[in-house]
């Protein structure tokens, strides 16, 4: 049995601009967690008020079935071993290809030993990408939720997220942006809204909106800062904020306030003789590695070999 939506998805605030609403941010676990017979390896998201929540499983068995849940859209990459059948449907979902979780619940029949990703993206935040892309309503009937899917944007953003979480420990801000970029790719690819023109720009923040974000940013870097609080900073929705955002600053939040902490971690590194790890922390970083990897993305050099080289100035 469905659980019933909960009441209230959605709070106005008394602010200027949009209302926005936090009901994608929470610590809601999804119903999509629990298995008769299995329990998923690793977890990410359940504990934290982010809006992606992701679960890695490992299934010996033959047969499970999980349970529906109408608050999450449920995104199963196979990641290893057999082929994945759902319920009695003829086709497959091979390694490497997406699955979708229908909201009324599913049983899955394995091959083999298997592993997979399960990614749960609000559908309250599906709803406000809809609002925003096509200024139409998404109800769950408005969802198509296929098997077997291969080549497709969306599998390609599943790998790119899967990636990431193996690599690092990630924050909240990344995984809102994740969420964000996979509920876009779901409503642009598998809602009944989809062949509908896209709304064309959606403006600028004004200069002093920006400036109390960037304030805010600057003042908190060492906070795990969340797209929602941002845009609550701006007084605006999620995905409004978001795209005007990147149209006002030519990045987006995630990429901007990631540069932000990587400058603010060189300065430490030049100014001080505090330990990489404490710096990372303080940076806003999820740990040493995240900083480590960051840094040498985007500046092309180590931190430690950064504190060398201006320290031999």
């Amino acid at each position: 049995m469905v659980r019933e939506k909960r009441k209230g998805l959605c709070e106005g605030r008394a602010e200027e601009g949009l209302a926005f609403c936090s009901e994608a941010l929470s610590r809601t676990v999804p119903s999509y967690s629990e298995s008769e017979v299995i329990a998923p390896l690793r977890t990410i998201g359940f504990d934290a008020t982010s809006s992606l929540k992701a679960a890695f499983w490992h299934s010996t068995i033959e047969e499970s079935h999980q349970v529906g849940d109408l608050d999450f859209v449920s995104i199963a990459l196979n990641t290893g071993g057999g082929r994945v059948w759902r319920n009695s449907e003829a086709t497959p979902t091979d390694v490497g290809e997406l699955t979708m979780q229908p909201f009324e619940g599913a049983r899955w029949r394995f091959e083999n030993p298997v592993s997979f990703l399960h990614l749960y993206v609000p559908f309250r935040l599906l709803s406000d990408v809809c609002e925003s892309l096509f200024d139409r309503e998404l109800r769950h009937a408005d969802l198509s939720m296929p098997a077997g899917i291969r080549n497709d944007r969306l599998c390609d953003t599943a790998r790119l997220v899967r990636s990431g979480l193996t690599s690092i420990e990630p924050t909240n801000l990344i995984l809102d942006s994740w969420a964000l970029m996979l509920a876009e790719k779901l409503v642009r690819g598998f809602s009944s809204h989809a062949n509908r023109n896209v709304r064309g720009s959606f403006g600028k923040i004004s200069a002093r909106g920006i400036a109390h974000v960037i304030d805010y940013v600057e003042t908190n870097i060492d906070l795990n800062l969340s797209l929602d609080k941002l845009a609550g900073v701006a007084a605006m929705s999620t995905c409004h904020f978001a795209r005007r955002f990147k149209e006002t600053v030519g990045v987006s939040p995630h990429t901007y306030v990631l540069t932000r902490r990587v400058r603010h971690a060189q300065a430490q590194l030049k100014a001080t003789r505090r330990s990489i790890a404490d710096i990372a922390a303080t940076s806003g970083f999820s740990n040493q590695a995240h900083l480590t990897s960051t840094f040498q993305r985007l500046l092309g050099i180590t931190p430690l070999g950064f504190r060398r080289s201006v320290q031999s100035v």
